[in-house]
């Protein structure tokens, strides 16, 4: 279930319709317990569902026309009062489409991708969806979008790796630590990784 939604976790423009389509499938879950516990996990990640990162499902390809026309109609919508960051969606909130987070703070995003983007976006904005991708600055805007690396994802795989890593070596603490030392000591002879200094630091 879980799988297809952590394989495409890196990719940012996929990130908001990935999780409300996971909060979806959990809600639907047979298992209430099991169901209940992702959905509580899952909340506290839902940066994507932001007033600002919504705007990354303009440049999702799955995203139908009729959304994303409703997205642009929706950035006449007033900002949020009580403004968050990452949306805590509870098991009561029911789970509706991406074009419904967004608002006139979604505009930041263009700002994000390019300099004066949210002007350069109303090139593409006041035309048809199904257009936008003959568009230019459309284009330009979304490929740095799909470019774009999900920060807290990576942090998080690569910390399990280490963990991984870490304890496939020794289980023994002091070991460990003798570990580090040896590392903390071989860096600082070879604080630059490279031939050269590996050739000046062993002679």
């Amino acid at each position: 279930m879980y799988v297809r939604f952590w394989h495409e976790a890196p990719m940012a423009v996929r990130a908001p319709f990935n999780d409300l389509q996971l909060m979806k499938v959990l809600k639907e879950y047979p298992h209430e317990k099991v169901a209940h516990a992702a959905q509580a996990a899952i909340s506290r990640h839902l940066w994507y569902l932001s007033e600002h990162l919504i705007g990354l499902s303009l440049f999702d390809d799955r995203i139908d026309t009729e959304t994303k026309k409703n997205m642009v109609q929706n950035f006449q919508c007033p900002k949020k009062q009580d403004f968050s960051r990452r949306i805590v969606l509870s098991d009561e909130t029911p789970i509706s489409n991406v074009d419904s987070f967004v608002t006139e703070r979604t505009l930041d995003i263009f700002d994000v991708l390019t300099l004066d983007g949210k002007e350069r976006a109303q090139l593409f904005l006041s035309k048809d969806p199904k257009t936008w991708k003959d568009d230019e600055v459309f284009i330009t805007m979304r490929d740095r979008a799909i470019n774009m690396k999900v920060v807290n994802d990576s942090a998080e795989r690569a910390i399990a790796l280490i963990e991984r890593y870490n304890e496939s070596i020794t289980q023994n603490e002091d070991q460990k630590q003798y570990l580090l030392q040896i590392v903390a000591a071989h860096r600082k002879k070879l604080p630059t990784a490279s031939k050269a200094a590996m050739m000046k630091g062993y002679k």
